[in-house]
Parts: C-alpha cells; structure tokens; sequence
C-alpha cells in the first residue's frame, strides 16, 4: 500500500473520491431516513427502491458498452458531471416549494443511486487500465479503506444534521462535492490505451458488445458462477439499506443516532478489511478469504435475526461491514485480475444486471414481507441466501486458478 500511496494519481484518486462519497453517502442517509418519517413512507420508501433498481438494471448493459467505447476518464468525470447537475436542481426545487415531499425524496434516493451506477463501473476500468496488475490487492483494500471512511464519517453527519439543517443545504454540501471531485480527477493524466492500435475495441452496436460480454462469461461458466455467488453479501447489504431504517425504528425503536452509530460501526468494520484482506489474500488466496469473510457475514446476519437489541445491532454491524468489505476486496482483485480490460464495461455490466436483478426481486420480497411479519424475518431470507451463495463459492472455487479459467492478458 505504501507504494501505491506514492504515487500522485492514486492520492488524488483517493481525495476525489472520498470527497464525493461523504457528500452523497450524507445524503443517501437523510433521504431514507426522512422518507420513512412521512405518512405511508415506508411503502413509499419501497415503491422508490423498487422503481429505481428496474430503471438501473435496465440501463446498465447499455452503460457497460459505452464504458468500452469511451475514455473510462471521460465517463468517470460525466458522472461528477451528473451528481453535480443532479443535486442542485433537486436543492433549488425544495427551495421553490418551501419544503420536500415524498415526490421529491423519491427522486433526489433516485438520483443518488444513478451517481453510483455511473461512477462505480467506470472507475473500476479507470483503475485497471491505470494500475499495474500486481498492485489490484493493495488498491482494491485503499479503495474499500477509502468508501468506508467516507460512509463513516457521512454516517456521522448525517445523524447529526438530520433533523437540524434543511434538506436544500445537505443537498447544496453535496453538490459541492461533487464540484470538488471533479476538479480533482480532472488533473489525473490518462490515456485511452483500449481504444488505441490493436486494442481498440470495435464500433458495434450495443446488443453485439452485450453478446460479446455475455460470450466471455459462457466460456468460463464455473468463474461467472463463483464471481455471482461472491456477490451476495454486496446485494443483501443494499437490500439491507432498505431494511435497515425500518428495522431500527420498528423493531429496535430507536432514534437516527442508532442509525448513525451502525454506519460508524460498520464502515469501521469494513476499514479493518480494507487494511487487512491485501495480505489475507497474498497469503491465502482469493478463493480461500472469500468463503471466510462471507461467513463472517453470516454471522452478523443471524445476530440481527436471533438478537434484536440496540447492542448486538452494533455488534452485529462490525461483523457485516467487514464480512460486506472483505469480500468486496478479494472479489474485485480477482475480477482484474481475470477479466481483459477491453472487455470490462460489458462483462461487469452483466454482474452489475444480475446485481439489479436479483435487487429487484428481493426488494420486491422484503416489502411484502416486512408489512406482514416486519424487519426480522426479511432480514432472515437475506441470512439463508447468503448461506446458499457461501456453498456455491466453494463449490466453484476451483476455477480462480489459472489453468481452470484460460486468464487473459491486458
């Protein structure tokens, strides 16, 4: 890590980066929390979950090709771009109407969530193409160190600005962060080596650079598999992010500063992955780490199941922050490791898809549950999927080596 932080590019990465993801993760906490506050917000709050996981996963193929078409700089700046644009047209709205209603929260939780559907993908092919192969460990655990950070200190804000500062003032902070964000990236040199020479990729239409990702993925059934299965804390996490709120306030019966102190205590778990997973895996493996840090999620799964007191919910947030972060970290080295650069857009568009989809369902799932037999038992159902996806990582783990996937060069 420490070479890594030497160089220029990966620090102004990082200040960037954090930057952006204190002033949305803020508002991504405000907007949750105040829509389960309003009269039928909780049914609102899952109509808007549920509208904007369809909306994404039906425009994430196409989003994955234009990553592969374009400067993944151009592309990476274009969605600071957005925030930006975003987040201030939602602020002077709620300035116009003297307030915010349901409507509006509905658009602004939509808007944060496109940010990150723009941002993530094509910061990940930025960073492959960027950054030598041997350094994806190290990178990927300063990149969760650098989120979990931000989600902890925004977790803090938030809890503390809810309530207190308007909804337009933490969306203008926002928008400042994104302007911020932007400057800074912009100073990152940057070539776009997958368009250059024999690299190139080819001018098809989208639906052929969608079959051509999807090609990839069939010749390596056993890997597409695996790298699925290893999605599923990530999944149940952002399932959870509608959960959450409701289980607090419902089952817990606890105020936003319960809601505040879980995010702390979670990214804080997340952090001590980010720092130690680069060596788990040196040492271990991505095939090996993985099963373990999903089991881990499990474990805090099942406290908030089983045990549902104020303290175990914190405990219970230690143990999924660093089970959610530690797979992410082992996951995402092995995906660059594995995955051909040119081909990255369209083949993490497909995760990203099977990610919406499986959202959709899910969300789908737990709204209905959760009006009948509340926050526990949805939180249950994600505790047997993980279960299931942790046995159908070992079952598949073989296909990280070498020889058992046909690795590809950059």
């Amino acid at each position: 890590m420490k070479e890594l932080l030497r160089d220029f590019r990966i620090r102004r990465l990082l200040v960037a980066n954090i930057t952006g993801s204190i002033g949305s993760g803020i508002t991504l906490f405000a907007v949750p929390w105040l829509l389960v506050q309003e009269p039928g917000g909780t049914t609102s709050y899952g109509t808007a979950t549920l509208v904007t996981t369809v909306a994404l996963f039906l425009f994430m193929p196409y989003y994955g090709v234009w990553v592969d078409h374009h400067s993944r700089k151009s592309m990476l700046l274009g969605s600071e771009l957005f925030g930006l644009l975003a987040t201030t047209s939602m602020a002077a709205v709620c300035f116009w109407q003297g307030g915010y209603g349901v409507w509006s929260l509905s658009v602004i939780y939509f808007c944060g969530m496109l940010y990150y559907t723009l941002h993530f993908p094509a910061k990940f092919a930025f960073l492959q193409q960027i950054i030598d192969r041997s350094h994806y460990q190290s990178l990927m655990g300063l990149m969760e160190v650098q989120g979990q950070t931000a989600m902890m200190i925004s977790g803090g804000l938030g809890a503390m600005l809810v309530g207190h500062v308007s909804l337009p003032t933490i969306l203008l902070f926002d928008a400042a962060t994104y302007l911020i964000s932007f400057a800074i990236q912009s100073t990152i040199p940057y070539q776009s080596t997958h368009l250059e020479g024999t690299t190139a990729v080819p001018r098809v239409s989208v639906w052929r650079g969608i079959a051509e990702g999807w090609q990839w993925l069939r010749d390596r059934p056993q890997l597409a598999i695996f790298f699925a299965a290893a999605l599923m804390p990530f999944i149940a996490i952002m399932v959870g992010n509608y959960l959450f709120p409701i289980y607090i306030t419902q089952t817990l019966e606890a105020g936003a500063w319960v809601f505040g102190a879980g995010q702390i205590v979670f990214a804080a778990g997340a952090i001590f992955a980010g720092l130690s997973l680069p060596r788990l895996i040196a040492a271990h493996s991505a095939r090996r780490t993985i099963p373990l840090t999903m089991a881990v999620f499990a474990a805090g799964a099942a406290l908030l199941v089983l045990f549902p007191t104020v303290g175990v919910y914190l405990g219970a947030a230690l143990l999924l922050g660093y089970g959610n972060a530690g797979s992410r970290v082992a996951r995402s080295a092995a995906l660059l490791n594995l995955i051909d650069n040119r081909v990255m857009g369209r083949v993490s568009s497909f995760f990203h898809a099977y990610d919406r989809v499986l959202r959709t369902i899910l969300t789908s799932t737990v709204i209905a549950i959760v009006a009948t037999h509340g926050a526990r038992a949805a939180f249950a159902l994600l505790l047997l999927l993980v279960l299931l996806c942790l046995w159908a990582v070992m079952s598949t783990r073989s296909s990280l080596t070498p020889a058992a996937t046909g690795r590809p060069g950059n």
